[in-house]
């Protein structure tokens, strides 16, 4: 353990009794210089007694019985039943932790006591029993207040060491995290100083929240007139609208996961489940009353931002921390419900060229229609034109509020809703975490909430307008096949435009995107922006690119592939470097201490889910030869370099048929590609299949793996489907 001497000094240093081991413990208390702020947190495992939990049951519902309805509002009424309730837990805590040290000193003396009479009767097997019995009774303290700190390190999971788990994922990621921040550049100066660090970063999130410019709202509503926005059917404004019930709630509380670090006000979602029958009335009458009144609580305002480090980045910028929200528990149960409430209907408002949030809708398809555009421009030779990677500056924390509630407004969302969402965005405010000081207040003036569940839907309900604008405007010359049109395909703020005419095509998107970015806060960062093209010769690039000030480049990487203006270098620019990391990590991992079992959940963990990202989004593997090299190096990790005990078939078998479910690459492989050629049996998406299917022997078709005769199975599965 290194102690730098500037940052801490020793307080206490103590030789205890042997109470785990052999050997005598050294207590050392340790003092930091550095300021810290006290969070109080929920002590979940204060709700293991149950006379106790009995106890705050009565005391809440005596409270809301006292002061609901009683000429208060229920939103501070709320607010104030959890401030009364945090003085009882932290009360029972500060108990249970005197009486739990009371206890532990008095077994520690007893223990040095008796270690005392074993030197004088080294062979008194009744001391030696006492001694056990004692240090049994101390190892359970230790193993409680253990369990709470594993729960506060996030790492729950720790006597599932050898399974799959948070805790054994935490062992072998590297963790890029920072726990200190101990210098950044402010104004091109370096600061160590720890006022000065929170200040920079305070100044930062400030700046980059702040709202300055005001555009006319009149303004906005001209716009989305002209864009025609579309609107809600009567239905979906009723589903939207209705007042939030008992059931709604229930099922919020429910999918809540334990362990999730809360908000400010310290309250975890197992306060939620154990109190939900006493919570409930009172929750329901807030909830309805910010439909109805814009009456929300005060605390559902606030938010705490952590900060944590960009991987690979110079971390003595600000700007290269990510600020991660902590919302209160109760704030996300109503936000969790009105986003339920909205997803349902965005899946029929939202074109399906937007691929995320929303159920039934996979990244996947979007890599699937760049690959397939890029293929079928390789075959139109006749056709120039460029696929454009946008680069958002800070997409979601630069929303103007006001553009996205006039857009809501505009589509007839109804008045409950759009109170709900006007509560949220009219006032918020966060804290941020810095080297485990809390900083005073930032005002939030802009963006979508950091960490809401509502907070993706809003986005993309905003990024439709740009979209919608695009897929309208003439002058864009999407590419085309027959009657269909290709302009668009958006993975939140990831989006990738394919268009001909480049120069005049790329021109309109920019002016498209320049006025709805002026009233809607969307700043493209040209910098970052790239495009590859397709059939253009050199001087027509060079062309576009002073005109566009795009660059022009060989490949890109999207969605965590990389894109090349060629289909044969997909291999070699993903799945090469991808086996080379992983040879590297089961290198890597050979040297962590795991048992059999361990190592198969290792490989589960940590190696399937890289795979299996490229087989749904690469499905271009032709023979066996990759799963053969795959499957003797996931071998050799497995049995640690020793000849296999056991056939590979058995280990990857299912466990009820008493194999070991070690996962076996080919298959799924092979699962992969039935995925994708389900749409090939649903037949439904006519504008993909036109474009996948423009010619059959050529493109992704001439990776599908063939029988022993030669005849294409996934033709088979096809036919099959179709009759």
């Amino acid at each position: 353990m290194d102690i730098e001497r500037t940052d801490t000094k020793n307080k206490k240093i103590e030789i205890q009794p042997k109470v785990i081991s052999d050997h005598n413990p050294i207590e050392m208390e340790v003092k930091g210089l550095e300021e810290r702020t006290f969070r109080w947190r929920l002590n979940d495992n204060l709700l293991d007694d149950q006379r106790f939990v009995e106890r705050i049951r009565k005391k809440l519902g005596e409270y809301f019985l006292d002061n609901i309805d009683k000429g208060v509002k229920t939103s501070s009424v709320w607010d104030a039943s959890k401030a009364v309730m945090r003085g009882l837990f932290i009360q029972q805590n500060a108990l249970k932790k005197k009486n739990r040290e009371k206890r532990s000193k008095e077994i520690l003396r007893q223990i040095m006591d008796n270690e005392q009479k074993l030197i004088k009767k080294p062979n008194n097997e009744r001391i030696m029993q006492e001694i056990k019995s004692l240090q049994s009774q101390f190892a359970m303290i230790i193993n409680k207040e253990v369990e709470w700190n594993i729960k506060r390190l996030r790492q729950k999971n720790f006597e599932f060491a050898n399974k799959s788990g948070k805790w054994l994922a935490w062992q072998v990621r590297r963790r890029k995290e920072q726990n200190t921040i101990n210098k950044i550049l402010i104004n091109g100066e370096e600061t160590t100083d720890s006022k000065e660090i929170r200040k920079g970063f305070t100044d930062f999130y400030e700046q980059l929240y702040r709202y300055k410019e005001r555009n006319s709202k009149k303004k906005i509503e001209r716009y989305l007139k002209e864009k025609t926005v579309k609107k809600m059917s009567p239905e979906q404004k009723k589903q939207l609208n209705a007042p939030i019930d008992r059931l709604e709630i229930e099922e919020a509380i429910k999918e809540l996961k334990r362990g999730k670090a809360p908000g400010p006000d310290g309250f975890t979602s197992s306060y939620y489940k154990e109190f939900k029958d006493t919570l409930m009335t009172p929750l329901i009458e807030v909830m309805n009353n910010i439909l109805k009144e814009r009456d929300m609580p005060g605390s559902w305002k606030e938010a705490f931002i952590t900060i944590i480090p960009k991987q690979d980045a110079d971390l003595t910028q600000v700007k290269n921390y990510r600020p991660i929200s902590l919302l209160n528990t109760d704030y996300k149960i109503f936000a969790g419900i009105l986003a339920k409430r909205l997803k349902k209907i965005l899946r029929r408002i939202i074109h399906e060229d937007q691929t995320g949030f929303l159920p039934g809708r996979l990244i996947r398809s979007n890599t699937r229609h760049i690959i397939n555009l890029i293929e079928y421009l390789s075959e139109s030779s006749d056709k120039s034109a460029c696929l454009i990677f946008i680069d958002a500056e800070k997409a979601f924390d630069n929303v103007i509020w006001d553009f996205m509630l006039k857009n809501l407004e505009a589509m007839e969302v109804g008045q409950e809703f759009l109170n709900g969402i006007r509560s949220i965005y009219t006032e918020q405010k966060a804290r941020l975490i810095v080297n485990n000081v809390i900083t005073e207040d930032i005002k939030i003036g802009k963006g979508t909430r950091q960490g809401c569940p509502l907070s993706p839907l809003l986005f993309i309900v905003v990024l439709e307008v740009l979209l919608n604008a695009i897929r309208q405007n003439k002058q864009i010359k999407g590419v085309t096949l027959g009657s269909n049109k290709y302009k668009v395909k958006a993975y939140a703020d990831d989006v990738v435009l394919t268009v001909e005419e480049p120069i005049e095509s790329i021109k309109a998107i920019l002016d498209e995107m320049e006025e709805f970015g002026k009233l809607a806060g969307f700043k493209m960062n040209k910098s970052k922006t790239k495009m590859i093209v397709k059939n253009m010769d050199q001087d027509a690039v060079v062309t576009l690119q002073q005109q566009t000030e795009i660059e022009v480049v060989k490949k890109i990487k999207y969605l965590g592939i990389w894109i090349t203006n060629k289909n044969i270098d997909l291999y070699q620019n993903n799945y090469v470097p991808a086996w080379n990391k992983i040879k590297k990590d089961l290198e890597a991992w050979a040297r962590l201490k795991l048992s059999f079992w361990g190592r198969i959940s290792m490989v589960k963990m940590m190696l399937l889910p890289k795979f299996l990202y490229l087989f749904q989004t690469l499905p271009i593997l032709k023979g066996t030869k990759n799963f053969k090299e795959w499957q003797k190096a996931i071998s050799r990790y497995v049995w640690e370099g020793k000849k296999p005990r056991i056939k590979f078939k058995l280990l990857t078998d299912a466990t009820e048929r008493g194999g070991f479910a070690l996962p076996d690459m080919r298959l799924y492989y092979e699962a992969t590609c039935l995925c994708w050629i389900k749409e090939w049996v649903k037949l439904e998406n006519r504008e993909l299949l036109a474009l996948e299917g423009y010619n059959n022997n050529y493109g992704w078709h001439a990776y599908l793996w063939k029988d022993k005769k030669g005849c294409t199975r996934a033709s088979a599965v096809i036919y099959l489907g179709a009759h």
